[in-house]
């Protein structure tokens, strides 16, 4: 990566690690979903919440970021940040029920956190507009490997080891990170006044958790989620008109008046929602649908996975040539068409495979430039603003995600039981991939109204 620092590069990669850590256990703890739900005597519904609570709780600390960012020493925030994951680790490893094991996840996701609005805002600080793409290709390369080792790992883990050594895995490659991290970053604070409104947090707090309990009590209680759901929007309300009001607002909404990042707010939340939704949905599709084991489930997910991996590096160079329209309207275009290709087919295992495939590239094609052309839409003042919303919403997205999923699925598993299907595996996995449909297509049509966020003659004349 010519043009950058060493002392830079390293510091990125010790961040990574910490985002690389959370998704990678989450992978691995979707692979083996079915152990879980044996060992612990719990349902579908119930083991997604180790991904959907990982990410609300990740929802609900990002906003933090922009005051952590502002008034505690970079450094500082780091070295927390890796402590408590590794405590969260700890925890997770010696679980002796699903509460504990929960609780672990929960603190894990505090850690990544602190960490992931950190990466970013580093990346913003240090890089000029046209440079981004390239360092977040190097952040989206590492994190991308997570879901490629997380599964296949994962798989290996549950049937030779169990799955408490998909945490003891992950102690090792933590501590490397904090002694990376500890050596490299530096404080990138301006000294700014800034205060922590503690109401509006309270506030943004009971309105995340209220809708993704919502979402989840949807299938079991009607009445209770939507009574959930309307109670998150009313917190959501107020939240908004505080924050236009208080001096330091928490989130400073007033930055979705830039039309690009609020749109691109969009293209970034629907592919989260429906990655994380089949990383919850092919377990369940390989293992009760086609009887296949933990490492074959895994084997789905290699392929794609590892694809859009190696991709990620390579297109976030290509932004700042291309623009944002060339990349994210044939990527979404992709994640549509590979989707209606699995709702509409006799599902077999190469047919997954095939389809992940498919529904990667178009990912690798979206993920990193409609990040970086959202982020662009804004002055540099505002980075640490716009990476917190754009860091809240996506976690939101993914939890909201997983949890629709989760309910549809199980929808769809007693719809096949009254109407006597061969596979209701099957046909429970078609409602949540119907739910990813909706999710892309929706990108999509954002997608075509999007500009590309900085000005590319500066670069194409080179």
């Amino acid at each position: 990566m010519a043009g950058f620092p060493k002392r830079l590069i390293i510091t990125v990669i010790s961040l990574a690690i910490i985002t690389f850590m959370g998704i990678f256990s989450e992978t691995s703890l979707a692979i083996v979903s079915p152990d879980l739900m044996a060992e612990f005597n719990i349902s579908a519904v119930a083991v997604q919440w180790l991904t959907s609570g990982f990410l609300l709780l990740l929802a609900v600390a990002i906003p933090l970021s922009p005051f952590l960012v502002k008034k505690v020493p970079t450094k500082l925030l780091f070295r927390l940040a890796v402590i408590i994951f590794i405590i969260g680790t700890i925890m997770g490893a010696f679980a002796t029920n699903f509460a504990i094991l929960l609780l672990g996840r929960l603190i894990m996701a505090l850690g990544t956190g602190l960490s992931l609005p950190l990466l970013i805002n580093i990346v913003l600080e240090e890089t000029l507009p046209h440079q981004r793409g390239s360092l977040l290709g190097i952040v989206g390369l590492v994190v991308s490997l997570a879901p490629v080792t997380g599964p296949v790992l994962g798989g290996i883990i549950a049937e030779y080891l169990g799955w408490r050594w998909v945490f003891l895995f992950m102690l090792p490659v933590l501590v490397v990170s904090f002694i990376m991290g500890s050596a490299t970053i530096k404080d990138i604070r301006k000294n700014e006044a800034y205060y922590l409104d503690k109401l509006s947090f309270i506030i943004s707090s009971l309105g995340l958790v209220s809708f993704i309990l919502g979402l989840s009590y949807i299938y079991s209680s009607f009445y209770l989620g939507l009574f959930l759901i309307f109670i998150s929007f009313i917190f959501l309300a107020v939240f908004i008109i505080m924050q236009l009001k208080v001096k330091y607002p928490l989130m400073n909404v007033s930055i979705l008046k830039y039309k690009m990042f609020t749109l691109g707010l969009i293209t970034v939340c629907m592919p989260m929602a429906a990655i994380l939704s089949l990383a919850f949905l092919i377990p369940m599709l390989s293992q009760f649908g086609l009887l296949e084991t933990a490492f074959q489930a895994s084997l789905i997910l290699f392929p794609g996975t590892a694809f859009a991996g190696l991709l990620a590096p390579y297109i976030g160079s290509k932004y700042a040539k291309l623009g944002a329209r060339k990349l994210l309207i044939p990527g979404f275009i992709i994640m549509n068409g590979a989707i209606i290709f699995l709702v509409f087919i006799n599902i077999t295992h190469n047919i997954a495979v095939a389809g992940y495939i498919l529904f990667m590239i178009g990912v690798a094609l979206c993920q990193v430039p409609a990040q970086t052309n959202a982020l662009n839409a804004l002055p540099a003042k505002y980075n640490p603003d716009g990476t917190a919303i754009l860091s809240t919403l996506q976690q939101t997205s993914g939890a909201a995600g997983t949890a629709l999923a989760s309910v549809l699925y199980s929808y769809g598993l007693k719809q096949g039981q009254s109407i006597n299907v061969e596979n209701i595996y099957m046909h429970g996995i078609k409602y949540g991939l119907i739910l990813c449909l909706i999710f892309v297509f929706i990108g999509l049509i954002v997608a075509l109204n999007i500009k590309t966020s900085i000005s590319l003659k500066h670069v194409l004349d080179k």
